[in-house]
């Protein structure tokens, strides 16, 4: 029998859009660091990465903690989904209507945040909308136009009103003429899912035990939205006895997949996932909009490449004695191989 104060609980993992409740929060840390970062140098950021990947939420909270982060009392974060939006022009009224202006063009937004006292945080979500929509590079390169002069001349002349531009949009990461830094999301990690999944138990009395958060952040893959997923059936086995929970969400997640965003076939064979391996990369960030490539040593190959460019670097030291000499066989050796990676990663 199962105990009577593990009966008739709530499931709290239904929230399955954005997460809005800053106590649910939790994680992101790098990726936090390296946004503020940027914001810092009045940089317009582009968030990227697959659907459910996180970007909402991560979007949602810059807005909430960037007065605090940034340690701009009198900063007004504007929060803004432009899925729904039309065009430029209704997206640009929103945003003016939120500065108590009105008008529905660049010039008359440029001309409300003139007349703002303090800066401006735009968080633009769901930006690929706009872009399929056909109005979205043209709005995106003029907003961040305006963040990079207006802070520009903030950094100059001091107490005039400047807009900072974070941007969310799904994978890939549109071509865009003026410089983005991107931070693109992957799997969270394994610390990560565990506080996701704390946080939505703190009230409800039950707890998951170490081995079921291994097999939940497994059976995700490390992706938040499926996480919150196999979190309901695993919450639901505690309140049904005999609840096959890995079927059911393995059934929930093969015949209901997330858009965009396919779990590795080993989920679905009972093998063995690594989050961190998985699909959806781990964290890169550019300042220029560029993505970067990560160094990668995995397999015999990249092994070899590695003890031969050792090998080759203590020989030319042993040969010559010279250690700038080994010194530069050693980089030219680092470059030829991020050169081979960037060429078959």
């Amino acid at each position: 029998m199962v105990p009577a104060t593990r009966l008739n609980r709530t499931n709290p993992f239904t929230e399955r859009e954005r997460i809005t409740d800053p106590e649910r929060f939790t994680g992101r840390w790098r990726e936090l660091s390296l946004l503020f970062e940027r914001l810092e140098t009045y940089r317009p950021v582009l968030i990227s990465g697959v659907a459910g990947i996180g970007k909402s939420s991560l979007l949602t909270h810059v807005a909430q903690s960037a007065a605090t982060n940034l340690d701009t009392p009198d900063l007004r974060a504007l929060y803004l989904d432009l899925q729904p939006i039309a065009s430029a022009q209704a997206g640009y009224e929103r945003i003016i209507q939120a500065l108590h202006c009105q008008g529905n063009t660049l010039a008359a937004f440029e001309l409300a945040l003139l007349q703002h006292e303090g800066p401006v945080l735009l968080c633009l979500d769901s930006a690929e909308t706009a872009l399929a929509a056909g109005w979205g590079v043209e709005v995106l390169e003029s907003l961040a136009r305006v963040a990079r002069q207006t802070g520009q001349a903030h950094q100059t002349l001091g107490q005039l009103p400047y807009l900072l531009l974070v941007t969310a949009v799904r994978d890939p990461v549109p071509v865009l003429s003026e410089p983005f830094a991107t931070v693109s999301l992957g799997a969270i990690t394994p610390t990560e899912s565990r506080l996701l999944v704390d946080t939505y138990l703190d009230e409800t009395g039950i707890q998951f035990s170490a081995n079921e958060l291994h097999d939940l952040n497994a059976l995700s893959a490390g992706h938040p939205a499926y996480l919150q997923r196999a979190a309901f059936h695993l919450f639901q086995a505690r309140q049904q006895p005999g609840y096959n929970w890995r079927a059911a969400y393995v059934q929930e997640a093969r015949t209901r997949p997330i858009p965009g965003a396919l779990l590795p076939p080993g989920v679905f064979e009972g093998a063995s996932v690594s989050p961190i391996a998985s699909i959806y990369g781990e964290l890169t960030s550019t300042p220029d909009g560029q993505r970067s490539t990560l160094l990668r040593l995995e397999g015999p190959g990249g092994v070899l490449r590695v003890l031969w460019l050792l090998v080759a670097t203590v020989l030319m030291w042993q040969l010559s004695g010279n250690w700038l000499l080994s010194g530069i066989v050693l980089v030219s050796g680092i470059g030829l191989i991020v050169a081979l990676e960037r060429r078959h990663g």
